[in-house]
């Protein structure tokens, strides 16, 4: 290992300078918030790779459009309802006096993305829970709790977070080195792993991407010594329904509308404080998905809604002495950071209600 790189002190994207993260959830319906704020407003950009997305102000994030900033990001359980959670965040740095200046107006720019967690707890209740406004109380919650220190697993939007085989949930990590103009950069990744795929080779214990972990940040098991081929039969974990193989399970949940795998998907939020335009920030959403892609399978289909944010909390109107090897670079190192915080949410993750089991009661060393 390079002096000179590694994982940030917390390995959390709180590394990145500017960056904090809030959290909540309700552990009994089995859904939860997450929310990324600072104490000024990022440059953000925008990649959607899935088929089913469920956002907010994501169309405020292209580049053909002017403002190309966030005061906040939200992500959220409770797929369309969960969009209400960004209004919460809206409302509190409105109070805040934080947001975009139009005269005498501030309007706080929260763009979003959410889960489908609704089915988690077998939940009798599900279509009345809208009523409730529980993301805008669960919203308001982690806006009180932004910090640079927050839990990973079946946490904040993570709480409900399930994949094929396993539970899913919050993960994170960081990266930090030098660059070419000799200035030291953070990069780092928030994800919610809620994905229709399998992070898993074949039946486990083995990460799909295992061979990108450092230290023992997801169980120590590192790379499998089986080959490429295992990964795209993809099977999952033994079952009740006698489905070995992901993909026929993908298959048997879609033909019998049973919905805990027909909406899911990964959503998250890709940091740094290099000194970016909105192009490249456009560019660095585009690679952190070859960290999605990398981490489970299969990726990116017409059932998930991967939805990736990029900020910086350096924005410039052009790079300061960063060539296109340094933009590949931080581009390379997100995407491990989001393969590795794919991993990491599922690792930490523990069972809640009726959900999937969790890889420590399955996997973890004795």
């Amino acid at each position: 290992m390079n002096k000179n790189s590694g994982p940030g002190k917390r390995n959390l994207i709180t590394d990145v300078p500017g960056v904090q993260v809030g959290y909540a959830q309700d552990s009994k319906i089995g859904t939860g918030v997450t929310v990324i704020s600072g104490a000024k407003p990022f440059s953000a950009a925008v990649d959607v790779r899935g088929g089913g997305p469920g956002t907010r102000e994501t169309d405020m994030l292209s580049l053909e459009n002017s403002i190309g900033r966030a005061d906040a990001i939200v992500l959220s359980g409770g797929s369309a309802y969960g969009l209400d959670a960004s209004s919460e965040i809206q409302d509190l740095l409105r109070r805040d006096k934080k947001g975009y200046k139009l005269g005498k107006a501030i309007i706080p720019l929260v763009p979003a993305a959410v889960i489908f967690d609704l089915n988690i707890n077998d939940n009798p209740h599900v279509n009345e829970i809208g009523k409730q406004s529980l993301w805008r109380k669960l919203a308001n919650e982690a806006y009180k709790v932004l910090s640079s220190d927050f839990k990973l697993g079946s946490y904040g939007a993570g709480c409900g977070a399930t994949t094929a085989t396993l539970k899913g949930g919050q993960g994170s990590s960081s990266w930090i080195q030098k660059y070419s103009n000799n200035e030291i950069y953070s990069v780092g990744a928030l994800i919610i792993n809620n994905a229709v795929g399998n992070p898993l080779l074949n039946e486990g214990p083995f990460f799909i991407s295992g061979n990108l972990e450092f230290e023992d940040e997801f169980g120590g098991r590192g790379p499998s010594q089986e080959s490429y081929d295992g990964i795209l039969r993809a099977k999952r974990l033994p079952s009740s329904l006698g489905i070995s193989d992901t993909f026929d399970k993908i298959k048997h949940f879609h033909e019998n509308d049973i919905s805990d795998i027909a909406c899911n998907t990964v959503i998250g939020i890709v940091a740094t404080d290099a000194p970016l335009s909105r192009n490249n920030l456009k560019r660095l959403a585009i690679m952190a998905h070859d960290g999605i892609a990398r981490s489970v399978n299969p990726s990116h289909t017409p059932m998930d809604g991967d939805t990736i944010f990029a900020i910086t909390t350096n924005p410039q109107n052009n790079e300061v002495n960063l060539s296109n090897v340094d933009i590949l670079t931080l581009g390379s190192r997100i995407s491990d950071c989001v393969s590795r915080a794919c991993n990491r949410g599922v690792y930490e993750a523990k069972k809640i209600g009726l959900s999937k089991p969790d890889w420590k009661s399955l996997f973890q060393k004795k």
